[in-house]
């Protein structure tokens, strides 16, 4: 009894010291969920479902939401590597492939981020009331932004974003129904009706970051 005390108290103070210093987790590769952004000039987008992959770089988002008073709703099948994206319409049976520059963002906390927090969503009160999270804050020169995420303490589960990126503004996105892994990994695959598809000349106008192009 006294053996079983001591590793339960041993085990416990452990739990304790790794909960004060938390760990730059990493995030699964493969993650489905919902998605809100909200963009500069207080336009909302509602992403109705995401997938993403972060092995090949491909995002694909489904969106309905509103651009000053006009509804949008857009499906997009972003080719990081490829360098561009399908525009799918499946009212009409189009697609167009539109060229960016953007550079694929995988959903991780970078490595020269810093620790600011760590805090509860929700109440302490009682078991399951509650999410553990942490907060990471940190800039990314590359795309001239500073950042602050969340991510949940076990898992390592995206909560929200948060990005102040030059030239663009606010970024703010909150995930949740987040699902690892894809249910059906053919969401990566355009429809038949876009194989003729013929890739736009892209000119200034056009998309040329991550930001750009999600938004």
């Amino acid at each position: 009894m006294r053996a079983f005390l001591l590793l339960t108290l041993s085990l416990s103070v452990l739990l304790s010291v790794q909960a004060q210093k938390p760990h730059r987790c990493k995030a699964p590769p493969y993650l489905e969920g919902k998605l809100l952004v909200v963009s500069p000039e207080g336009k909302t987008a509602v992403f109705e479902r995401f997938s993403y992959d972060a092995v090949e770089q491909r995002i694909r988002v489904i969106a309905s939401g509103k651009e000053g008073t006009q509804d949008v709703f857009v499906d997009f099948l972003m080719l990081f590597r490829e360098g561009f994206y399908y525009d799918i319409n499946y009212h009409n049976k189009t697609c167009v492939k539109v060229p960016f520059s953007g550079d694929f963002i995988p959903i991780e906390i970078p490595i020269n981020a810093q620790h600011t927090a760590q805090f509860v969503i929700g109440s302490l009160s009682a078991p399951a009331q509650g999410l553990l999270v942490n907060n990471w804050v940190g800039s990314l020169p590359e795309l001239k932004a500073n950042y602050s995420l969340s991510f949940t303490e076990f898992g390592c589960i995206p909560v929200s974003a948060y990005y102040n990126v030059e030239n663009t503004g606010h970024v703010l996105s909150s995930y949740f129904d987040v699902v690892v892994g894809l249910e059906n990994p053919d969401v990566f695959i355009p429809p038949s009706f876009c194989t003729s598809a013929k890739l736009l000349e892209k000119n200034k106008d056009e998309m040329a970051d991550f930001f750009t192009a999600l938004l």
